[in-house]
């Protein structure tokens, strides 16, 4: 904001709300009172003095003798608290918004007499009525509906005097004030604020109508929607759809969603995105069905989509959910104490890349691929996850599979870090219980697997091959490393047709018998080290 304006506006009101030598932040009010701004000037304090045929004003003219605006010397006027109709036009007392906000109004309105058939009082916001209502005494009424109101810069808020009958003692004494709320931190002239749409930080409000709003605008005026600081809820499931919904970081801006059945951020179109917020829910049910509407993030039918620096915190089924999409990043973010996996790719997506994620604390895998045998394309033939690569992550305490390719094909897994997960470390399957499609061409890389496997009951390795169902073929393995191990470092078994894995320069460290249990080999042509174990 202007601090020359600022300065200029502070000594003409005598108010000391804000400082004069900064922008104002998003907990400063400044007030905006008709009397004490008024001003034989127009547009001083952002404050105009009009007539109205309708919806179309007009500039009254000032009187100096009198003391007020009025049209050439005869009726509609306007003083410092008070307006009067004329015949053929509405007296009408304008504040135009200095900036992006939110605005709260105060102040009865009263007749100046109780002779007369009263007046129609209205508050307009541009174009749109926000309260009307006819006054026919002096004891005062007080419009409604008229708090936490979005503005952006050069809304006009309209205060209009209107006759009933006749203008016979239709003097009305009228002295509003706005209480103005500049928007926190829009960041660029790209973006609008939920603020401006009426969110409102941290007042344990829903602000579900507020952020879908800024983003119908968004998409129509091809700008980003922007979270400032603070936690805002959301009652429902809000579509980013082919926009970009950034935050101020995600440690200060924050979605709550409050409804544990329905409260997905859903990114769908060409080039969505979700940047720099946290999303957490306020509580959560059982997974149940699975049901996407209760995952964090849920990425469906987009294009050149984009998850970035986000925090998935809770959620009654997955963390960030992929089906159906093609081209995208997911990348930087936290995913945490969730129902179901961390990450999830299926429904044929491809071109997606998943990295520098930290994956933490999950119910079922921290990051998978999966391609089920009902994932269909367009002529009804069966649609594979493919091309996905998943790179630089750190995960760890899932309930179930560190990393997994359940199948899929041409997917890349290298340089992940799994921890203490309770199943496989880094798995690769096909399982008959899910109807699950084969698997073809995955490579591992540079991974490091420590203390995984830990539900013994289960007899998995820290990674495992294994062909439940559906063929699997072409599976390499890299430069990988294998720390404490409960059973095997690596595992190769299944009887759903067995195609060639290798293992190369594989490092074991700690695992059972002094390393003597490195490996599992039941099904395949396995080699180890270029050297055929199985069959032997």
């Amino acid at each position: 904001m202007n601090t020359k304006w600022i300065a200029a506006s502070m000594a003409s009101l005598g108010l000391g709300l804000i400082s004069v030598t900064g922008t104002i932040s998003a907990a400063d009010i400044v007030n905006y009172q008709a009397s004490t701004n008024y001003s034989s000037t127009q547009g001083a304090n952002h404050w105009q003095y009009e007539k109205a045929s309708g919806t179309t004003y007009s500039k009254l003219t000032y009187q100096a003798a009198s003391n007020r605006w009025d049209n050439g010397g005869t009726y509609p006027w306007v003083s410092a608290n008070a307006q009067h109709p004329g015949n053929d036009a509405d007296a009408v007392r304008t504040w135009i918004a200095p900036a992006n906000g939110t605005i709260t109004i105060t102040g009865a309105i009263e007749k100046g007499s109780a002779d007369g058939d009263g007046i129609l009082a209205s508050i307009r916001k541009d174009n749109t009525t926000l309260w009307s209502q006819k006054v026919q005494s002096t004891a005062g009424v007080t419009p409604t509906g008229v708090s936490q109101i979005a503005v952006q810069k050069g809304t006009a808020i309209h205060f209009v005097v209107n006759k009933v009958g006749s203008i016979s003692f239709d003097h009305t004494l009228w002295n509003p004030t706005i209480a103005f709320t500049e928007a926190a931190d829009v960041p660029d002239d790209r973006s609008l604020s939920i603020v401006q749409f009426g969110a409102v930080a941290n007042d344990g409000k829903d602000d579900y109508a507020a952020v879908n709003a800024a983003i119908a605008a968004a998409r129509t005026q091809g700008k980003d929607v922007y979270v400032p600081a603070g936690t805002f809820q959301l009652s429902d499931i809000v579509t980013v759809n082919g926009v970009t919904l950034k935050g101020a970081s995600k440690e200060k801006s924050i979605l709550l969603s409050t409804n544990p059945e329905r409260g997905s951020i859903d990114l769908t179109g060409s080039n969505p995105a979700i940047r720099n917020l946290k999303h957490e829910y306020q509580s959560v049910v059982p997974r149940g069905n699975g049901a996407n509407d209760k995952n964090s993030i849920t990425v469906k039918n987009a294009t050149h989509f984009t998850v970035d620096n986000i925090v998935v915190n809770k959620a009654s089924t997955a963390g960030i959910y992929v089906s159906g999409s093609a081209g995208g990043t997911i990348t930087n973010n936290t995913v945490q104490n969730t129902n179901a996996d961390g990450i999830h790719t299926t429904g044929g997506s491809h071109n997606v890349t998943v990295e520098q994620n930290i994956v933490q604390n999950v119910g079922d895998d921290t990051i998978a691929v999966v391609s089920y045998g009902d994932d269909l394309d367009a002529a009804g033939n069966p649609e594979a996850t493919y091309d996905v690569r998943i790179l630089n992550n750190q995960v760890s305490d899932g309930k179930a599979r560190g990393i997994s390719v359940v199948g899929g094909h041409d997917v890349r897994i290298e340089a992940n870090t799994i921890q203490r997960t309770q199943l496989a470390g880094i798995y690769i399957a096909t399982e008959g219980s899910y109807n699950t499609q084969s698997v073809n061409h995955v490579t591992v890389n540079r991974n490091t697997v420590d203390s995984t496997a830990l539900f013994l009951e289960k007899e998995h390795t820290d990674m495992l091959v294994y062909a439940g169902s559906a063929p699997i073929d072409n599976i390499i393995f890299n430069d990988n490393t294998s720390r404490n191990a409960s059973r095997y470092a690596v595992g190769v078994w299944g009887s759903g047709g067995m195609g060639t894995v290798k293992f190369n320069n594989t490092t074991v460290i700690n695992a059972p018998n002094n390393n003597a249990n490195k490996y599992r080999f039941a099904s395949g042509l396995v080699y180890w080290n270029d050297e055929q174990k199985f069959p032997e």
